[in-house]
């Protein structure tokens, strides 16, 4: 059964549902898991930006839905909030470059203007 096009969105069997929402969430979503599955950890963090904003859209959308269209958008963007979370775990956290305790440069303390005050 066809929805019928509200507010230049689309519908799901006649309740206002926000297709192009959970589709945005769910693309981010796919480009993520495929990001992290090539090892391409920052590709994958940004798709995961990307979800979270598509996500932040659906929630503003959320408030506005009745009781059957809520429900309709909780039963779907619960898996793609899971599959979303499950990305993210597997992106290993940023390390330092090196453990070693940072090196004074005399340079800075040093005004890049000759007749003015050193840098404090």
């Amino acid at each position: 059964m066809t929805g019928r096009p509200v507010d230049g969105g689309r519908t799901l069997a006649g309740m206002d549902v926000p297709l192009e929402e959970l589709a945005a969430v769910s693309e981010a979503v796919g480009r993520a898991e495929a990001a992290a599955a090539d090892g391409g950890w920052h590709g994958a963090r940004a798709a995961l930006d990307d979800a979270d904003g598509a996500l932040e859209v659906l929630r503003e959308r959320y408030r506005d839905l009745d009781d059957r269209s809520r429900a309709t958008v909780a039963r779907l963007a619960g898996p793609l909030r899971a599959r979303r979370d499950a990305v993210a775990a597997a992106i290993p956290r940023p390390r330092a470059v090196s453990d070693a305790a940072p090196v004074h440069d005399p340079e800075q303390d040093e005004s890049p203007d000759p007749d003015g005050d050193p840098v404090a």
